[in-house]
């Protein structure tokens, strides 16, 4: 059932490579899944890795492989009788699958490289390549050793704090979610926080997101999607990297640099409603050194 006897290092210790071109194979996986499921009432899994880059270097599978991204293909349509809730974070031509698609990790830095910044881009990037369902990665990003500050201990310290919530504010409007790191562990300020952000995604993203879920899955439009999205005349709205629509009709401009609590933000024509209660109908315009107060995130709906 594996595509080589040789045994592979990885993040946790060492095990084989499943050939997933195997049926017998998949179906021996997918028996165990099941019983697990059965068992201890699993909800869901989280399917990682799957990427060809894992493979031995002298591998051999069941079907040959004209293209090494065909394992992968395999890989996701392994998670297809799991995808309710499920998570993959690897796909080839796998936009048919409905799982969340999670994004590659993360570091707890604030820039474009694997940092807060690069979040909106790659999301954008996925959902027009027509992964309608991303999840972006943990709130305030990995924290690996080595890869930010570490304690005395030699342990992972915990993502800034600024840097937590900022992030936290943009996955609320993400269609989902997911805390490793949990809030409580900053102070009782993170926690409300949380809670106040939490409750939006559940109350205003999350019945926007399932609404349009019905319409993109005949369309293949993006759920997340850039503003030259509604402004495909506008020169201005294509090079916006920091905001993105969720549908045509509630765009989201987070801060994403330290130390800042105000922002400028780009709306493009049409009447806008802040979620201040205030109205914008001049547009295109900019709104410069907006303000946006560390328990805030700017967003605005299209008023019709």
């Amino acid at each position: 059932m594996f595509s080589s006897e040789e045994k592979l290092r990885g993040w946790n210790g060492i095990g084989g490579i499943l050939d997933f071109t195997n049926p017998e194979a998949r179906e021996w996986y997918s028996s165990h899944l099941h019983m697990m499921k059965t068992r201890y009432d699993v909800t869901s899994f989280k399917f990682d890795a799957g990427e060809t880059s894992y493979l031995p270097r002298q591998f051999s599978t069941l079907v040959p492989l004209s293209d090494p991204s065909t394992f992968t293909r395999r890989y996701t349509e392994m998670a297809i009788p799991f995808s309710e809730r499920a998570e993959l974070r690897v796909g080839y031509q796998s936009q048919d699958i409905s799982c969340f698609f999670r994004i590659i990790d993360r570091d707890s830095v604030w820039g474009y490289e694997l940092g807060l910044q690069s979040i909106i881009p790659t999301v954008l990037t996925i959902s027009i390549l027509g992964y309608q369902f991303v999840l972006p990665d943990m709130i305030g990003g990995n924290a690996y050793p080595n890869r930010t500050a570490v304690g005395l201990d030699g342990k992972n310290v915990l993502p800034d704090r600024e840097l937590y919530i900022r992030w936290l504010e943009l996955s609320a409007f993400m269609p989902a979610m997911q805390f490793s790191i949990p809030p409580w562990a900053y102070d009782n300020e993170v926690v409300q926080i949380a809670q106040k952000f939490t409750e939006l995604h559940e109350t205003l993203v999350a019945p926007r997101v399932l609404e349009l879920a019905g319409e993109v899955l005949d369309t293949g439009d993006p759920i997340i999607r850039p503003l030259w999205w509604i402004a495909n005349d506008d020169e201005a709205a294509y090079k916006i990297d920091s905001q993105f629509l969720i549908g045509d009709d509630l765009m989201v401009a987070p801060v994403l640099e330290p130390g800042k609590q105000e922002r400028d933000i780009y709306l493009p024509a049409g009447r806008w409603r802040s979620y201040k209660g205030e109205h914008f109908d001049k547009g295109p315009m900019y709104l410069t050194d907006y303000p946006v107060d560390l328990d805030e995130i700017a967003f605005f709906t299209w008023v019709h």
